[in-house]
């Protein structure tokens, strides 16, 4: 309907802005033109003017409206058929006839509430605050006279005809409350209409909407009972048990809303005692005389002198009021002593009351705490019971703390939920609907997912099983059978080689194992690296026997897995293949220059011989020239100058 009202209201602000643009742009050349009416006057400029405002901000309101519209679903979802895809209906368009009053009617008359839904449940909110006001309200102001004087008669008149117009809409609206047959919702107003006047509800809320308003206005000026008519306001209750059965259902912490259920159920107990003993004290029994007045009934509100005292306030009178209430029904305390038998009567039927309303708080105070702890008392009881089986078998002291720590780590990220006991009973397709919409960040970043067929990967998200490992566990150790694989949902492993070297870490989204699962490789079903917890690590485990019996159902699927797990393989060999190639490289390069320097060794040693040799050599031809110059000089005995000179040089050159 706004979408019909938004087109229409867009396409006159058009014409109007079209209107004013042309004759803005036209020319007139005589007054006689403009009086044929070819320009616009104030009024239909200030109409073009109002029409194209109000134009804008439609449109602005729609571009709005699609802008914070319905959120994009999620594909990862929609690939699988989850979502709230399956929830949106499409809207069909108004025919001419549907537009007006046509389609307020038609509405009205096809309307009908889910009891499941959320407009059904506000619509119990407004009708549970209609039926709370009477039953707090209406015993105050039948005991306590002064809230229906003055002022406050006014207030009342007006508040309880807008809860009698609730109570008579909420009647007619019980026509059209769907029921489930079969396990669809029928919303077949003559067959609703009809559930409905059979029904227990149908009477309660007659006698629950008559008028006794109208009688209220009449006699309470002269009454201050008159407020009693309307007790029949209080038939509505079952609509406030209804409304508190949705609201325990549909909240996510219902152990504190049975608190809150429990006090008021108590409180409103007591406000109905205190409001009955007040009446009872100064309407049913009446002692004006201040000496002989009974000590268990209201105090007297005027002293000897006929002032009044303290006990005269209203708030006072409540006051009081409430504390005997509570002090009686808790029978904490001392009490004054019935005197008259009416009294003993009294008495005797409050603290009956009392004894079954303390009962039922301590009992269910106790089941509230029980359920609060109830998680803590179960993991304490594994936890002490393990470290008396250590204690037992003599476990070092290092193991033992590691395995403290790590339940330590449990609790403080609230893993000590079984998964399998808490969705044991819903059925398989919400239990693989549930698991993938808590785990839907990690699954969305597992590679081998995203070509699966969504049947298959239920089948398998089914099947994970959630562990966590402490800082420095080996998840896997190379050359151990493949019995299953591993995503990391968080935290952060290392591959790790023989002697302890990082060679590659993993991080949330990343999986593992399904190469020796699927038996891909040359190391067929054997692990293929180390892997190694850095810190505390949050993992699914997948199976062989789990993977093998969904590859049964899905025998395509096989060779899909096996395809991205060679892939994968291909892609880590290929950064090792490189490595091998360089280590290769290396020992090559150290080995020739072993080789070089071996050469370089033996040629220098050559040449060391080589000088020895030819150091010998000259050595020897020193020799024979000294022998020649000795045989020179006595043959030539006047050359010795010339000789001694030679020999000085010859000396020189040795």
């Amino acid at each position: 309907m706004l979408d019909l009202h938004c087109v229409s209201f867009e396409n006159a602000a058009r014409r109007a802005n079209k209107t004013a643009l042309d004759q803005k742009l036209k020319v007139h050349p005589t007054t006689e033109e403009g009086s044929n009416g070819n320009h616009l006057g104030p009024d239909g400029k200030n109409n073009v003017q109002s029409m194209a405002s109000v134009a804008q901000t439609i449109t602005f309101i729609r571009r709005i409206s699609k802008r914070t519209g319905k959120k994009e679903p999620d594909e990862f979802l929609q690939r699988l058929n989850f979502g709230a895809a399956a929830d949106i209906k499409e809207n069909k368009p108004l025919s001419t006839k549907d537009k007006g009053w046509n389609c307020l009617i038609n509405f009205f008359c096809h309307f009908v509430f889910d009891p499941f839904s959320d407009i059904y449940y506000y619509w119990l909110s407004i009708i549970s605050l209609a039926v709370l006001y009477n039953f707090i309200i209406i015993p105050a102001r039948v005991s306590f006279n002064e809230l229906e004087r003055g002022s406050f008669f006014t207030t009342w008149m007006i508040i309880d005809i807008l809860a009698d117009v609730l109570y008579v809409l909420d009647f007619f609206a019980s026509f059209r409350i769907g029921f489930l047959e079969r396990g669809l919702l029928v919303t077949d107003t003559a067959q609703l209409s009809k559930k409905y006047v059979k029904s227990m509800a149908f009477y309660i809320d007659i006698f629950s909407i008559i008028p006794t308003q109208i009688v209220y206005a009449f006699i309470a000026k002269d009454n201050f009972v008159a407020p009693i008519v309307r007790l029949s306001k209080f038939f509505k209750f079952h609509r406030l048990v209804a409304w508190n059965d949705r609201t325990e259902c549909r909240t996510s912490l219902p152990t504190l809303w049975r608190v809150v259920t429990l006090f008021t159920i108590m409180l409103m107990v007591m406000h109905w005692n205190a409001c009955v003993y007040y009446f009872v004290s100064t309407t049913v029994i009446r002692q004006d005389s201040t000496s002989n007045r009974s000590k268990f009934i209201y105090p007297s509100e005027v002293n000897e002198n006929g002032v009044k005292n303290r006990f005269s306030g209203t708030a006072m009178k409540y006051a009081v009021s409430l504390y005997w209430s509570t002090q009686t029904m808790t029978t904490i305390g001392e009490m004054d002593q019935p005197e008259y038998l009416w009294e003993y009567i009294y008495m005797t039927i409050i603290f009956l009351i009392g004894v079954m309303i303390f009962a039922s708080v301590v009992g269910s105070i106790g089941n509230i705490i029980t359920n609060l702890r109830a998680n803590r008392s179960v993991f304490q009881d594994r936890l002490d019971h393990l470290k008396e089986y250590m204690g037992y078998r003599n476990v070092g002291k290092d193991l033992q703390n590691r395995i403290i720590r790590w339940f330590d780590y449990l609790w403080a990220q609230n893993h000590t939920f079984e998964e399998e006991d808490v969705l044991k009973y819903l059925p398989d397709k919400l239990q693989a609907e549930m698991a993938i919409h808590v785990h839907l960040a990690t699954l969305k970043q597992v590679e081998l997912f995203q070509n699966c067929e969504s049947g298959f990967l239920i089948a398998l998200v089914l099947k994970l099983k959630h562990q966590v490992y402490s800082p420095g566990d080996y998840v896997c150790r190379k050359g151990d059978i493949g019995r299953e694989m591993f995503i990391v949902k968080q935290g952060m492993l290392q591959v790790t080689a023989d002697d302890g070297r990082a060679l590659a870490t993993l991080s949330d989204g990343s999986y593992f194992g399904e190469i020796s699962l699927l038996n891909v490789g040359k190391n067929g079903n054997r692990r293929t690296a180390n892997v190694r917890s850095v810190g505390y690590s949050d993992l699914f485990c997948l199976r062989k026997e789990d993977l093998l019996h969904a590859l049964n159902d899905y025998p395509e699927m096989r060779e899909v897995l096996k395809e991205a797990a060679r892939q994968k393989l291909a892609r880590d060999a290929k950064p090792q293949q490189d490595e091998e190639s360089h280590e290769n490289e290396r020992r090559i390069s150290f080995t020739n220059s072993v080789e070089l320097a071996d050469t370089l060794g033996k040629r220098l040693e050559d040449l060391e011989k080589l000088v020895l040799t030819l150091a010998k050599e000259i050595k020897t031809t020193n020799k024979s020239v000294l022998t020649l110059q000795k045989q020179l000089t006595k043959v030539y005995p006047n050359s010795k100058s010339s000789g001694d000179s030679s020999s000085s040089s010859s000396d020189s050159d040795s």
